[in-house]
C-alpha cells in the first residue's frame, strides 16, 4: 500500500493462492463409517466368483462351495462325499481297495513272524491304518457306518490270518509225531494168530466189494473241513491264550479303532457363496 497525500493506492498484485487465515486450522473431513483403512488413491478389486479351487477335484468354484474338515470343494464332490450322488460301484470298490491292504499285511506280518519267530504287535496298528484308508479311497470318501465295519472287519481278518501258517505248522508236526506210534500199533492188530490147522498153509480170505468200507471223506469235503478249522482256529487265536495275551488284543484293538477312525461320515458345512466379481474402480486423478 502506497500513500500520495491524502489518497492510498493498493499496490498489492493478485495471486491465484487463497489468503491466509489466522487461527486454528480446520479440521480434516472424515471418511464415511466403513471406509477405514482404504486407499482412495488405488482401485480395489473384489475378490473374483472363481478365485477358490476344489481340494478334491483341483477345479475352479464359481457361486457356492462347501468345507470339509477346513478345505474347500465343489457341490459336485459334496454330493460325492455325503453319498447324494449314486455311485453303484463304492462299496465293491472299497472292498476292494481294503482287501488289497488287508492281504498285504498279512503278508508282510506272516513273513515278519516267519524269519524272526516275533509277533510285532505294532504291525497290526500299521494294519489298520492301512486299511482304513484304502477302504475310505474305495468309497472316494463316503465314510459311515457302513464302511467302518467293512474295515474292522479286513482288519481283523488280515491279522488274524497271519496266525494261518503258525496253526498248519503246528498240526502237521503234531501229525508226524503220532503217525510212528499209529502205523507200529496198526501191523500188531493187523496180524491175527493162526488156528493150529492153518500154521503150515496159511491162506488168506479173498476182500470182496461187500468188505470195502471207504477210507474216510472225499478228498474236496476233506480239504473244506480242514480249512474251516484252520481258519476257525486263526479267528480265535488271539483269544486262546486268555489273560496271557492281553497286551496283544490291546494292540489289536487298536487297529480296529484306526480302521474305523478313517472311515467316520463326514461333516459338511456349507453352503457358502462367493461375492461376485465387482467392477474395477477408476483410479485417482494424479495432482500436479
Amino acid at each position: 500500500m502506497t500513500a500520495v497525500g491524502d489518497c492510498a493506492y493498493n499496490t498489492s498484485v493478485a495471486t491465484d493462492d487463497p489468503p491466509s487465515v489466522t487461527g486454528p486450522a480446520p479440521a480434516p473431513a472424515q471418511a464415511p463409517a466403513g471406509t477405514a483403512g482404504l486407499d482412495f488413491d488405488k482401485a480395489a478389486y473384489a475378490e473374483p466368483v472363481a478365485a477358490k479351487l476344489c481340494a478334491a477335484c483341483k477345479q475352479g468354484i464359481a457361486g457356492e462351495y462347501y468345507e470339509v474338515g477346513g478345505h474347500v470343494i465343489c457341490t459336485r464332490c459334496r454330493n460325492q462325499i455325503v453319498g447324494a450322488t449314486g455311485d453303484r460301484w463304492a462299496f465293491w470298490r472299497a472292498l476292494l481297495f481294503g482287501g488289497l491292504a488287508a492281504g498285504a499285511g498279512t503278508l508282510v506280518w506272516s513273513l515278519i513272524i516267519h524269519f524272526t519267530g516275533y509277533e510285532l504287535g505294532i504291525i497290526a496298528i500299521v494294519v489298520g491304518i492301512a486299511v482304513g484308508v484304502a477302504v475310505r479311497k474305495g468309497s472316494r470318501g463316503r465314510g459311515g457306518w457302513k464302511y467302518q465295519t467293512l474295515a474292522m472287519v479286513l482288519t481283523y481278518l488280515s491279522i488274524t490270518t497271519s496266525y494261518v501258517p503258525i496253526i498248519v505248522k503246528t498240526m502237521v508236526k503234531s501229525a508226524k509225531e503220532h503217525a510212528p506210534a499209529a502205523t507200529f500199533e496198526g501191523k500188531k492188530e493187523s496180524a491175527p494168530p493162526a488156528a493150529d490147522g492153518d500154521a503150515q498153509n496159511p491162506s488168506p480170505a479173498p476182500a470182496t466189494k461187500a468188505d470195502a468200507k471207504p477210507s474216510g471223506l472225499p478228498l474236496p469235503v476233506a480239504l473244506l473241513a480242514f480249512v474251516a478249522l484252520v481258519w476257525g482256529l486263526a479267528l480265535a487265536a488271539p483269544f486262546l491264550a486268555g489273560a496271557k495275551n492281553l497286551i496283544g488284543i490291546i494292540i489289536i484293538a487298536i487297529g480296529l479303532y484306526e480302521a474305523w477312525k478313517y472311515n467316520r461320515a463326514v461333516k459338511v458345512s456349507g453352503p457358502f457363496r462367493l461375492a461376485p466379481a465387482a467392477p474395477a474402480a477408476p483410479a485417482g486423478t494424479p495432482s500436479p
